[in-house]
């Protein structure tokens, strides 16, 4: 049951890992990286097989990508690379046709979830971590263009994720590489987080949390911190599903997992992302010593697993082979056309 709260980054092509990931510690989910097939076909192989061990394990992993398009794109080569989101959501219709285009690839794939749309505020050039991944500078912008990509993405049976919860328009400082310090607080709760609150009224079911620290929230990282899980539940009255942006990147590496797994579900984030090393093994198994001594919050796992299944069940999660059925020509000439309108 632990298992079921990482989404595991899959940098490996190792079948033995592939299989004992979801064989033996039944994990909720695998992020894939394009640097795990050369074409489509290689893709559609993969996660068959990812399919096939899901289907003996007797549970759905869900299968999840980072497809913002253009500067994060993980899709094969096979398909032309869209245009940013910033250069095209001028027009509702675009942003509205970039959204279904990424849906129409994503359902066709058996990908399940899409670690899109970026709702933060473009506040630097377009080379910043945020920059042109951002639908607008103005708020009210993103909220408009944000509404429009969800509702086209969950129209694909494929679970939008927001992000970078609370904000990663607040900071020039990469959270790649840095743990950024975000001290205005009265434009953040002014601007930044009302995309979040749009996209929580419009029942978004899964929400990314950054890596920020905020005094207003004490110094504990965000996406590991009980008073931001506490500003959501509370504030902006949001009970689906959280989780964390990757526990392996910038400077949480230099901290134990296992007490990073345990802060962040003591915390209430429901879901953990990190990237897969050798050490992950040996650290879940630490983790389930904390559970089994009772140092878990044993009822937000609880909780979590029965969102997780409710949010199967919404979206239709199988395990059913998937078969090459899309259209790859008609794709990149609808993504050619829509290029040609970006500014």
């Amino acid at each position: 049951m632990l298992g079921q709260i990482f989404i595991v980054g899959l940098n490996t092509k190792d079948h033995n890992i592939i299989k004992t990931l979801i064989t033996k510690y039944h994990v909720g989910g695998l992020t894939l990286y394009k640097n795990l097939y050369k074409n489509y076909e290689e893709m559609l192989e993969l996660i068959n097989y990812i399919k096939a061990l899901s289907k003996i394990a007797n549970y759905e992993v869900l299968i999840c990508i980072d497809e913002e398009g253009y500067r994060v794109n993980r899709l094969p080569n096979d398909f032309i690379n869209l245009k940013s989101p910033n250069s095209l959501s001028y027009d509702l219709d675009n942003t509205k046709e970039y959204a279904r285009l990424i849906g129409t690839i994503l359902q066709a794939t058996g990908i399940n979830i899409n670690f899109a749309p970026v709702i933060d505020i473009k506040r630097f050039s377009d080379n910043h971590p945020i920059g042109d991944r951002a639908f607008s500078s103005n708020y009210e912008d993103v909220i408009k263009n944000s509404t429009v990509y969800i509702k086209e993405m969950k129209s694909h049976d494929v679970i939008p994720v927001v992000k970078h919860f609370p904000g990663h328009g607040a900071t020039n400082i990469n959270t790649h590489h840095f743990l950024p310090l975000i001290t205005n607080t009265k434009r953040l709760f002014k601007e930044d987080i009302k995309p979040f609150q749009s996209a929580i009224n419009n029942d978004i079911d899964l929400i990314m949390i950054g890596h920020f620290i905020i005094p207003k929230f004490g110094f504990c990282p965000s996406s590991i911190s009980k008073k931001i899980n506490k500003y959501l539940h509370e504030e902006l009255n949001y009970h689906n599903l959280t989780i964390t942006d990757d526990l392996d990147m910038g400077l949480l590496k230099l901290f134990s997992k296992p007490k990073l797994f345990k802060k962040a579900l003591n915390s209430g984030t429901n879901l953990i992302m990190v990237k897969y090393t050798p050490t992950f093994f040996k650290d879940f198994q630490k983790l389930e010593s904390y559970y089994q001594n009772n140092k878990l919050n044993k009822d937000n796992i609880a909780n979590t697993i029965n969102l997780l299944n409710n949010l199967k069940n919404k979206y239709h999660v199988t395990n059913t082979e998937i078969k090459n059925t899309i259209d790859i020509t008609k794709i990149n000439n609808a993504i050619t056309n829509l290029n040609k309108k970006a500014h």
